[in-house]
């Protein structure tokens, strides 16, 4: 790592800077209230203390001490036991007048050397600037202070600015002029489920090759890296087995059956749309609540969604299945690739589905236990039209709610009968790339954005989502 680099500690954040931030810079955190500017700044020292041995300084002229340490403790920050240990210090300047900045910045300024403080915090410079009469006081006291007296310290420094609600100009000018870096933090809704986003508007240190993240205030601040810049691992030994419950099935994923309030039910009929701009590979989607099946000795039927093969979904599942139960998949497809694959003609929908009803039913038969497929909704939609599709689906919802079994019908935004689907659905799941990073929502039950990621250990694999809070 480059030495001019001050590594910040937060997850993700160290990746989009090339490193950190530089040592000596001076860096702002813009946003309207309630963003998450004051834990960013808080993670930033509490990691730099803590992981980096680098002293900080808040000062702050918008919270008291109190209230400042009760808050972040619900973010994992014990900024008591390190003032305790001499690696940090908490400035309560709220109530400051002009006339007595000069003496209040000396007093930082030894702080800062008496602490040997090599991270600097001003929450917030907003309400700094309340102080000064003249605006022109305001901005030679800044040049001054910030880029002079600091720099020369060697102490990094973030200063925050609050953007009110309704503005777009950050600041007075002429922090951003000083500024080696201009961070935007960002809440916003999509169908009223909140969002947070990160906007890079400068950096001098490094290229700006992506400028806007999503970021979530879960258990503490972490930015979610776009998959070019990260990846999803691929699994390491098979997936964890989640057990089911009578009449209640997991999903495979721990996270995903906490937000559902219970996973999937029997009988259920369930949907998973995928935007189009996902570029990640859909059958690696399904695999873990696939796995989580077949390796609880249930059967599983696949009918691929469009631009997938059978064989490539059968190479995806089958090394994350004990062989005892490689028996117990079973994929459908227009041409036989493998001997294993049930082929369908791809002329009468009717038939095709008596078929796929038949295997089911055959399934269940041998195995003693409900029957949990994927139907690609948009390959029946493209091989047989939306008409056909739609007088089909009455009685595949009732074959599969009679017969206990699980659905989870997959389709893109492009198919028609999607409306229907939707309707009809018990859960209904997006899948969906922002900033480049993957996340999956709820649309019923309702759920935050979660961010998909993969943990892998020794033993087992098992996907992790986060939620953006």
């Amino acid at each position: 790592m480059d030495q001019m680099l001050v590594p910040s500690g937060l997850e993700g954040v160290d990746l989009i800077f090339g490193g950190g931030f530089k040592k000596g810079s001076l860096v702002i955190v813009a946003g309207n209230p309630g963003t998450g500017k004051t834990v960013f700044s808080a993670g930033w020292l509490h990691q730099g203390a803590v992981e980096f041995n680098e002293p900080g300084v808040y000062v702050s002229f918008a919270e008291d001490r109190e209230a400042f340490y009760d808050n972040m403790k619900g973010f994992g920050y014990d900024f008591e036991r390190l003032e305790a240990e001499g690696k940090f210090q908490f400035l309560d300047l709220l109530t400051v007048k002009q006339e007595g900045i000069s003496d209040v910045f000396n007093w930082i300024v030894d702080k800062i050397y008496s602490l040997k403080a090599k991270r600097l915090v001003i929450d917030s410079f907003s309400a700094l600037a309340q102080a000064f009469e003249k605006p022109i006081d305001m901005r030679s006291f800044t040049h001054i202070v910030l880029s002079k007296i600091l720099r020369k310290a060697g102490c990094t420094t973030l200063l925050i600015l609050e953007v009110p609600y309704g503005e777009s100009k950050i600041g007075y000018g002429i922090e951003e002029f000083l500024a080696d870096a201009v961070l935007l933090l960002k809440r916003r809704e999509v169908d009223d489920t909140p969002l947070r986003e990160l906007s890079i508007l400068k950096n001098r240190w490094s290229e700006i090759t992506h400028p806007n993240y999503i970021f979530t205030l879960k258990n503490r601040f972490q930015v979610f890296l776009p998959l070019m810049m990260s990846d999803i691992k691929q699994p390491v030994g098979k997936y964890r087995v989640i057990p089911h419950k009578e009449d209640a099935y997991s999903t495979g994923i721990e996270d995903l059956d906490l937000m559902l309030g219970g996973s999937f039910r029997r009988g259920g009929y369930n949907l998973l749309e995928i935007e189009k701009d996902v570029a990640f590979p859909l059958e690696r989607l399904i695999c873990p609540t696939s796995c989580n099946f077949l390796n609880q000795g249930y059967g599983v039927l696949i009918l691929p969604p469009q631009g997938i093969s059978a064989l490539t979904v059968k190479k995806a599942i089958i090394p994350f299945v004990d062989q005892k139960y490689h028996e117990n998949i079973l994929i459908t497809d227009f041409k036989k690739e493998d001997e294993k694959i049930i082929v369908l003609n791809g002329k009468s929908l009717e038939g095709d589905m008596e078929k796929i009803w038949d295997v089911i039913s055959e399934l269940r038969a041998k195995t003693g236990k409900p029957v949990f497929s994927i139907i690609g909704f948009d390959t029946i939609e493209y091989n047989y039209g939306e008409r056909e599709a739609l007088k089909i689906l009455g009685e595949d919802i009732a074959r599969i709610r009679n017969n206990g079994d699980l659905r989870l019908n997959i389709i893109r935004p492009t198919v028609h009968v999607s409306n229907q689907l939707e309707a009809l659905s018990d859960v209904h799941l997006r899948v969906e790339m922002i900033h480049g990073a993957l996340f999956i929502r709820g649309i019923k039950p309702k759920t935050p954005f979660l961010n998909v990621s993969l943990k892998t250990c020794k033993d087992y694999s098992e996907v992790k989502l986060t939620p953006v809070i």
